[in-house]
Formats: structure tokens, C-alpha cells, sequence
């Protein structure tokens, strides 16, 4: 008899053993892919380096060309104050983590933005900035000139006799005297309105006084006369201020906007007042870091 092996192949048991293997091979073949395939998400890939869309965080630190930080993402940075001296406005935050962004898309300063361009992940750059590419220049509108004297009334009518006790935690009482809170001098309730309850109220600062205003540089009372301005009265400060204190004073005004002084002349007798931001019109250096980059 002929020998018949070759039929193995159609022999059911056989067949069936090989089809389940194909199946199992196939399954970890597509599973290994979808394992390693490079074709997923975004994702933060070594290999990259910045481009226009990409999603990328970096480190900063923020500085003015004396050196001085005006801004940073990193925690060691922004409390040593000994290795990084601080600017006149750097406000600590609560927390510090790396900054994200879209690269191109506007949310960054434009020097920022574009510096960043063709960095790679670990790379570390010093980026200089134009005031034209970072903040801007300064509007003239925000800078103020003031007299070094300024003069307040004696008699005005502020608060009623329901606020008040909100403000200074007593009724408001004829002849009551309490610490103005807006002077730093002694006030006292002078006339209260039987109608709606309004106060008049008395500022009462001794000649020569030395108080501290809302604006938080020590002033001195110059003169008082009660009867002045059709019996308003007139007192009149001089704020305490010299050349040095320029660009090392910041403080708000009545309306709590914040502005820096600028200047002082003292033989002109004005002081400067600028409300724009300390980084408007100065040149920026960024020490960047990158952390991340997420292609789209």
C-alpha cells in the first residue's frame, strides 16, 4: 500500500491545532503594536525640539538687566533672596510649578513666545527681550507728576452713623475721637445729620506731625488754618520723601491702584508717580529651562 502521510494536513485534529496557533500568533502580533506603535496621543517625546503648535512647559527666571528677579516658576529661586535679589514689585506665590503653553498662539509675551523655538527638552537658554517684543512702552497717560505738599479739609462729611461703627468698633458719638484711618492723625465726630445720619467729621493733626497717609511714606503737617476755604479749613502735609527713595517705593492710591514713585525733585518741589507695570518698557532676560513638549 502507497503510504499516505502527505494527508496529515487535511486530517481534522491537525487542522484545527493550527488555525487556534495562527489565531494566537496574529492576536499578540496586533497587541505588541498597539503596545509600541509610536502612533498614540501627544505625547512627551526626548527626541523633539520646539515648534510652532506644540504644547510646551518650561522653568523660568525672569530678570531686569541690574539682575533683579521680577518673576519665576522655580520655589528656590523666588525665596533666596541672597543669590536672586528680588525687584520692587515680585510678589511670592503660593505655590511654583513649571509654566505650560502653546507655542505661537499668543499666550506668551512674543520675545517668550518665539525664544523658545527650536529648544530641546533639558536644553537651557537665556532669551533678552526688547520692551517692543515683551510688555511694551510705557503709556505717558499713567505717569503723574504731584506737588511734594498736599492739602486735606479740616472739616468733611465722611461715613454715616451705621458705617461707622463698622470702620472704627464704636458708635458714632458727638465729641467721639478716634485714629483716622486714612490720615494716621486723631479725628473726631463734630456734627452728626438728625435727617439721614451722615458724620461731619474734624481732623485734628498737631502742627508738625509726623503721620503716614494711605500712600505708606511718612508725610509731615506743615500748617492748619480752620478757616480757610469757606470754612472747610485747609491742612497742609509735606511728604517725607528724598532722590533715594526713587524706584524704591511702591504703593496704592485711595482707589487702591498700584503705582511706584519714579522720581523726586526736591527743588521743583514734585514728586513722580508712574502706574505702569515695573516691566513695561525695560528689557527682560528669561533663563528658560525646557520641562515638557507636547507635539500635536
Amino acid at each position: 500500500m502507497a503510504d499516505d502521510g502527505g494527508n496529515d494536513w487535511f486530517n481534522p485534529k491537525f487542522l484545527m491545532i493550527f488555525i487556534i496557533t495562527l489565531i494566537i500568533i496574529i492576536a499578540a502580533g496586533f497587541a505588541s503594536y498597539k503596545i509600541f506603535s509610536p502612533v498614540q496621543s501627544p505625547a512627551t517625546y526626548e527626541g523633539e525640539n520646539v515648534k510652532l503648535g506644540d504644547q510646551a512647559s518650561v522653568d523660568y527666571i525672569g530678570m531686569f538687566e541690574d539682575g533683579t528677579v521680577f518673576d519665576t516658576s522655580i520655589e528656590e529661586v523666588a525665596t533666596n533672596n541672597a543669590l536672586y535679589p528680588k525687584s520692587l514689585t515680585f510678589t511670592e506665590q503660593a505655590s511654583y510649578s513649571p509654566l505650560s503653553f502653546k507655542v505661537g498662539e499668543g499666550q506668551m509675551i512674543k520675545g517668550f513666545d518665539f525664544g523658545v523655538i527650536g529648544m530641546s527638552i533639558n536644553q537651557t537658554k537665556v532669551i533678552t527681550i526688547a520692551p517692543e517684543d515683551g510688555y511694551g512702552l510705557p503709556d505717558e497717560s499713567l505717569i503723574k507728576t504731584l506737588d511734594l505738599t498736599e492739602t486735606f479739609p479740616v472739616f468733611e462729611w465722611k461715613l454715616n452713623v451705621t458705617s461707622f461703627p463698622d470702620v472704627y468698633y464704636v458708635p458714632a458719638v458727638v465729641d467721639t475721637t478716634v485714629k483716622s484711618n486714612d490720615y494716621g492723625w486723631n479725628m473726631s465726630v463734630y456734627h452728626i445729620d438728625p435727617v439721614n445720619g451722615d458724620i461731619l467729621l474734624k481732623n485734628e493733626p498737631r502742627l508738625n506731625e509726623v503721620i503716614q497717609l494711605h500712600n505708606g511714606w511718612l508725610s509731615q503737617v506743615i500748617s492748619i488754618d480752620t478757616s480757610a476755604d469757606q470754612g472747610n479749613g485747609i491742612i497742609v502735609v509735606k511728604h517725607l520723601l528724598t532722590p533715594s527713595d526713587e524706584g524704591n517705593i511702591v504703593s496704592t492710591d485711595e482707589q487702591g491702584a498700584e503705582f511706584r514713585v519714579t522720581g523726586v525733585d526736591l527743588d521743583a518741589k514734585v514728586i513722580t508717580i508712574d502706574y505702569n507695570r515695573e516691566v513695561v518698557g525695560r528689557t527682560l532676560i528669561f533663563q528658560v529651562t525646557i520641562v515638557t513638549i507636547m507635539t500635536s
